[in-house]
């Protein structure tokens, strides 16, 4: 009779736990699509999940990369940054993910109407990679043309300089 009590407590237990489990809810898991994988796998590290870094040391993306479409030199920047012409991204995904980040990330940045990237312009201008020019003296002179012609925000002075 004792040996029944206590298995008959025991499947008792077991029931309980198995309730407990099924009254919990599955952890929640965020599904990315696949250019905010790429762009949390190449650029995320240092710029950010929602590209909001340390922006003494990197830019910040957030609300102002789409600023840099509004020149041509500007838009050919953001392709031709030695991290980005050399990913090992097809040209499609390094399209999509440069889209992504321009126009999700950037926010209302990016000027109204601007075309996004197709795979042929990003696959001719990743041949052509900044690897032999001072980066920050090149993004220094594309932020001085933004901010000065096109209304950009001083903000993007930030990262780079100790003159602002």
């Amino acid at each position: 009779m004792k040996a029944l009590l206590i298995a008959i407590g025991l499947v008792s237990s077991f029931a309980q736990m198995n309730l407990s489990r099924a009254e919990t809810p599955a952890p929640v898991t965020t599904t990315f699509t696949r250019p905010q994988r790429n762009y949390l796998l190449g650029c995320g590290g240092c710029h950010g999940e929602n590209g909001i870094s340390n922006s003494k040391l990197v830019p910040d993306l957030f609300d102002q990369v789409g600023y840099y479409l509004n020149i041509p030199e500007g838009r050919e920047y953001l392709v031709r940054l030695p991290n980005v012409a050399f990913s090992v991204m097809s040209d499609e995904e390094l399209t999509d993910m440069l889209n992504f980040m321009v126009f999700r990330i950037g926010g209302a940045s990016a000027p109204a109407h601007t075309a996004p990237y197709t795979v042929a312009e990003v696959g001719r201008l990743r041949k052509q990679p900044l690897n032999e020019v001072s980066l920050v003296d090149y993004r220094n002179h594309l932020v001085e043309t933004l901010i000065g012609q096109h209304g950009a925000p001083q903000k993007l002075r930030v990262y780079g300089s100790d003159r602002y």
